[in-house]
C-alpha cells in the first residue's frame, strides 16, 4: 500500500472536510491505515480513484507506516540542523549538541536527531512530532512581530480557509458557547494569558503555540435575544507562515482547538 505522502499526492488537496476528515493528508493517513475508502473524496479524480482502489485490493500494510513514513522524510533534515543555532532562532533550550527542548501547546518535549518525546520520555501523537520537527526545520524565521492577521490573510491560505474556520475556530465557538467561563479556565490551563486589546470581546487569550508563534483568541458569546451565534478568532502573528507550511499551520490549529476543548 502507499504511504500517506504518496496518496496525498493524488488527493484535490482543497482541505473540504466532505470526507469526513478535515485535512487531505489526514484522509490520505486514514487511507493508508485502510481506516477510510477512496470512495469517501468527492473530488477525487477517476483515475486516482482507480489507483487508490487497485492498490487497496492488494493487501494490507502495518497502520504505523503512514507516520513513519512522514517523520522518516523529515530525519535528514532534523539530523543536519545545528541544534545551537535552531535554538536561537526558535525560542528553544539547547540541552547539549544533539538535544533541544522546546514548549509545544504548553508542554515540553526533546527533540534529538531520531525523535521527539514528551517530558515523561514518551514518544507523541505521530502529528506532534511531524509539527515540531517540521517548525525547527523552517529557514531562517524572523523575529515574531506582534501584528495579528487572519488565517485568510495568509499567503495561499485560500484553500485552507474553511477548515481552519471549520476545524478550528467554529469548533472552540460551538464548545464554548453559553460558557465564557469554562473558556477562560480552559485557557489559563493551556497557558492563555489574558490580552488587553482594543474592542469588546468576552474572551481575549494569547497563547504561545511555540516560543516565537504566538496567537491570539478572541470569542464574542452567543446573544440568542438577537439571534447572534458564538463567535471565534484566531489570529495569528504576521510572521507566522515563516515558521510553518499552510498544511502544518491547519493541523496546529486543530490540535490546538482539541486540547482547548478537551478532545
Amino acid at each position: 500500500m502507499k504511504t500517506a505522502v504518496e496518496i496525498y499526492k493524488l488527493l484535490p488537496k482543497t482541505n473540504c472536510g466532505k470526507c469526513g476528515t478535515p485535512t487531505c493528508f489526514g484522509f490520505a493517513a486514514k487511507l493508508a491505515t485502510h481506516q477510510a475508502k477512496a470512495g469517501q473524496c468527492v473530488n477525487l479524480s477517476e483515475s486516482a480513484s482507480a489507483i487508490l482502489e487497485k492498490e487497496r485490493s492488494g493487501g494490507r500494510d502495518s497502520p504505523g507506516t503512514v507516520y513513519e513514513q512522514a517523520l522518516e522524510s523529515l530525519r535528514p533534515k532534523v539530523r543536519g540542523l545545528n541544534f545551537e543555532r535552531a535554538g536561537h532562532l526558535f525560542g528553544a533550550r539547547l540541552v547539549n549538541a544533539d538535544t533541544i527542548e522546546i514548549s509545544f501547546l504548553n508542554e515540553a518535549y526533546r527533540v534529538t536527531r531520531d525523535k521527539v518525546t514528551d517530558a515523561a520520555g514518551h514518544e507523541p501523537r505521530p502529528w506532534v512530532s511531524i509539527l515540531i520537527c517540521n517548525h525547527l526545520c523552517m529557514p531562517d524565521p524572523p523575529a515574531p512581530r506582534g501584528e495579528w492577521i487572519t488565517f485568510g490573510s495568509v499567503p495561499a491560505s485560500h484553500a485552507k480557509d474553511k477548515a481552519w474556520a471549520g476545524h478550528v475556530e467554529e469548533v472552540i465557538a460551538q464548545h464554548f458557547s453559553g460558557n465564557v467561563k469554562a473558556l477562560h479556565s480552559a485557557c489559563l490551563k493551556l497557558g492563555g494569558v489574558p490580552a488587553v486589546i482594543k474592542g469588546s470581546h468576552d474572551a481575549a487569550f494569547e497563547f504561545r503555540f511555540f516560543p516565537h508563534y504566538p496567537a491570539l483568541l478572541l470569542f464574542d458569546d452567543a446573544a440568542p435575544e438577537e439571534d447572534f451565534p458564538a463567535q471565534c478568532k484566531l489570529l495569528l502573528d504576521v510572521t507566522a507562515p515563516r515558521y510553518l507550511d499552510i498544511e502544518s499551520m491547519v493541523v496546529l490549529g486543530e490540535e490546538f482547538a482539541g486540547r482547548l476543548t478537551g478532545g
